[in-house]
């Protein structure tokens, strides 16, 4: 009888081990990053041969459309304000709770509302969507420049944590803003793609933009955090830490989709422009750009005519040139009317 009973508690203890495990994979699953479902399928349906790039880029456009953008934006906005009130009057565990419960009622929002697109693409395009393919992209790799001695300095895991939410939101906004998708974060920093047919422009136009618009957006966004966590250190008599913001640019054929161990794949891209992109980024300065000479003759127009670095990439085992593009604090301030516009004529960017 006493073995028996042994055996039942032995059993008992294995299942609810079993459970528990299970139950916090299931939570672990719910809550961690996932590209929005809804995007993932446009921007891999657009690069489809067949599939329906006008539809898709009209549907990304109208996403991207200010009003279009602050209405979805309000979700977000009312689960921060109420993570606010969470934190002050319960503490941070309940503001953790809050968000990380919000953040998967999201995921599992974005699911149900991408089975609509998933219906039409299916129709029109090749039906393995999120099945790795080969497609034309540019890639954009941001760090931040200093982290390590901000981590030291501050010695407080919990405050850097909300630095970290509050500066990756921002670049965040920026990047969907200019209609990329940001398909990985990488500690403090983060990795985005952009294709054309989400652009609403050929290759040339697309890198211009990101180049002119996009990419000083980052730099004053960064710079406008920073100067608010300096008030905020002054104030609570902690240390001022000087960092930046170091990015890298680079545009060519990509690997795009599902990609990974089975049953846990993520999405992902793969290819030379995602190393040139993370190669550029580690050796981008604080307030600075990197972008490869290659990207810009691959996107179809002349080269910037600015300052040229030349890096030696031991993975890559070979010499690089690349432009350098000064927009932070900690950058030297430059205009940026000597961008040539992108050449039409050109064969990477006729119809």
């Amino acid at each position: 009888m006493l073995r028996v009973m042994y055996l039942l508690s032995k059993f008992t203890d294995m299942a609810l081990d079993g459970l528990t495990w299970t139950a916090a994979r299931s939570a672990v699953d719910a809550v961690r990053f996932q590209p929005a479902h809804t995007k993932l399928l446009m921007a891999c349906g657009a690069s489809q041969a067949d599939g329906p790039q006008r539809w898709v880029g009209g549907v990304a456009a109208l996403l991207a459309r200010p009003r279009v953008a602050r209405w979805l934006d309000l979700p977000h906005r009312g689960v921060r304000a109420v993570a606010g009130l969470a934190a002050r009057w319960l503490g941070p565990t309940a503001s953790a709770l809050v968000r990380f419960s919000s953040g998967a009622a999201a995921a599992a929002a974005d699911r149900l509302s991408a089975g609509t697109v998933e219906r039409v693409l299916r129709t029109r395009a090749h039906p393995g969507l999120l099945v790795p393919h080969a497609h034309d992209a540019a890639v954009l790799a941001v760090d931040m420049r200093g982290f390590s001695q901000l981590t030291l300095a501050l010695d407080d895991t919990p405050y850097l944590a909300g630095l970290l939410e509050e500066y990756l939101t921002a670049l965040t906004g920026v990047v969907e803003r200019h209609r990329g998708l940001v398909f990985q974060y990488t500690g403090d920093g983060l990795l985005a793609l952009f294709i054309a047919e989400l652009a609403g422009g050929p290759p040339g136009a697309m890198l211009d933009r990101l180049v002119n618009e996009m990419c000083p957006q980052l730099h004053r966004e960064f710079d406008d955090l920073h100067e608010r966590w300096r008030a905020d250190w002054q104030a609570a008599g902690r240390p001022a830490v000087a960092v930046g913001l170091g990015a890298g640019l680079s545009y060519g054929r990509v690997t795009m989709g599902y990609i990974g161990a089975y049953g846990k794949k993520q999405f992902a891209a793969l290819g030379e422009p995602v190393n040139l992109a993370a190669l550029l980024c580690a050796d981008a300065e604080a307030g600075t750009v990197l972008i490869d000479r290659g990207s810009f003759e691959r996107a179809g127009f002349e080269p910037l005519r600015a300052r040229t670095v030349r890096l030696r990439s031991r993975k890559l085992r070979r010499h690089l040139e690349a432009v350098c593009l000064c927009y932070g604090d900690r950058g030297a301030q430059r205009p940026l009317t000597w961008l040539p516009t992108a050449r039409l004529d050109s064969p990477a960017e006729s119809p």
